[in-house]
Order: C-alpha cells, then structure tokens, then sequence
C-alpha cells in the first residue's frame, strides 16, 4: 500500500490522473480511519503535504499538519520521518512570512521548534539533512527581513541540494528564491531561477510544476 500512495503522488506531480489521483488519495485515507491503521494514515498525510508544498499551497499544507497531530510517532521510516519534518517546518515559515500579529509569532515558534529536530539529527551525523537546514535557513532570514544572509542561504542551498543529488529540493530551492527576489523587484535573479527550476523539474519529470512556471 505504501508503494501504491507513492506511485499516485509521483502520478500527480507528473500531471498524470492528477483528479483520479486526489480521489484515490482521499479514499485510502477514509480507509486507513476507519481501520485504525495510523501508520498507513500518517504516511498518506505525508504525501498529501508533500504536494501541497510543491504546489506552494500554504493554507491548505497548515491544515493538514494541524489536523494531523504528531504523526512521527506512526511513521514508518526514519527518512519519511525527516522528510516530514522539513515540509512541517517549511510551511511554518511560509505561514508565518504571510501573517502578522500573535499568527506570526506562533507560526515562527512552531518553526524553531521543528528546525531543532533536524538541527539535532545534523548534529548526529544525518548528512542528508543539510540541505534541508540550508532552505529553512533562506526563509528564516527572509522571515526575518536579514536580505543579505537570505540571498547567501539560497545559494548555499542551491548548491547543498546539488552536491547531494537532491534534484527535486533544488527545484524548489531556485523556485523558493525566485519568489523572494520577485517580492525584492530584482526581476533579473527572479527569471535566472525560474529558469532553474523549470530546469530541474523537467529533469525530474515533474510536468506540472514546469507548466506553472511558465
């Protein structure tokens, strides 16, 4: 079943059955409930945010990690676990970077919080893990209004994700800065990294995210 929920991700973020696919999802979920199978549950939450992330829904990322509780406790491998954790704290600072008041500083903190959790597995030897810290640390420092050090981050996670083999976490880094420097009015670096990352997503065959970049 797990490689079944893969297979329908990977399907819509190609662009292929993209409705199908959302029915199918939903449908297990249901399922998975009603047969109190949490693992199995967990891991389609886990998908399900993975394509909410690369689809830059925000809003809808924080509903399902609000809904889903602490799913870590039933997933089934330590690198779905990690993975997780990175979309978790992503959509935390992408809320947060859109909010303002006692939203904002709750968000910021749910991000601190899960940043440390993938700050201690680098600090353990977890080397697949420092790209993750690279974007995180982007988007903090843009959160934070710290241009400079957000411009050197993205880079350096460009290049983290690269060196890694990580190609899908480059697209989303280049398309990450390409966002921040549109809302800076560089209109030069923003289209060098559209056109990055339309690059890598053809690369990785994700059609859909290259037809939205267009």
């Amino acid at each position: 079943l797990h490689i079944i929920i893969l297979l329908m991700t990977v399907k819509k973020l190609r662009g292929l059955d993209v409705e199908a696919g959302d029915e199918n999802l939903e449908f297990m979920l249901a399922s998975t409930v009603v047969a109190d199978n949490f693992a199995l549950s967990a891991y389609v939450d886990v998908m399900k945010l993975e394509v909410f992330v690369f689809n830059q829904e925000w809003r809808e990322a924080v509903d399902l990690i609000r809904n889903a509780g602490n799913i870590r406790l039933f997933l089934p491998s330590t690198a779905t676990s990690v993975r997780y954790t990175y979309l978790e704290a992503l959509t935390y600072l992408k809320a947060a970077q859109s909010s303002s008041g006692w939203k904002k500083r709750q968000m910021k903190k749910c991000a601190h919080k899960t940043i440390q959790l993938i700050r201690g597995w680098a600090k353990n030897g977890n080397v697949n893990v420092v790209h993750y810290l690279r974007i995180l640390g982007a988007e903090l420092a843009v959160l934070n209004g710290k241009n400079e050090k957000a411009k050197k981050s993205f880079n350096a996670a460009i290049a983290a994700s690269s060196r890694n083999g990580f190609l899908q976490d480059r697209a989303l880094a280049h398309e990450l800065a390409s966002l921040y420097f549109k809302a800076q009015g560089d209109e030069y670096w923003r289209n060098y990294h559209i056109e990055c990352s339309r690059a890598c997503y053809q690369e990785w065959g994700c059609s859909v995210k290259v037809e939205q970049l267009m």
